[in-house]
């Protein structure tokens, strides 16, 4: 299995409840890709004393060809390009196997 998880810290011009929105748009998302096995995201909820990112996903998949299908995906790249990119101050990424 291979989980991949994204932490982002928005830019000063992210509109207000943005959370809610690119949520809503990354779950639509999920279910027309088939290789996702499980797919968490949402705002950071602000309950650590450090400075984290605003918001998380976390998506989990049988394996490395699963992740580049999600990752190649027409329909993701779409959404990185409007929905990520004129508002990501930061972004990181990681993928492990369990």
């Amino acid at each position: 299995m291979l989980q991949h998880v994204v932490a982002i810290t928005w830019n000063d011009q992210v509109p207000a409840n943005y959370a809610e929105t690119i949520t809503k748009v990354l779950h639509e998302m999920v279910e027309q890709i088939p290789t996702v096995r499980s797919y968490h995201c949402g705002p950071d909820l602000g309950v650590s004393a450090a400075s984290n990112a605003n918001y998380l996903i976390a998506a989990t998949f049988d394996d490395v060809a699963g992740w580049r299908v999600y990752d190649e995906s027409p329909l993701h790249n779409e959404i990185r390009a409007k929905y990520f990119k004129p508002y990501i101050a930061t972004r990181s990424a990681a993928q492990i196997e369990f």
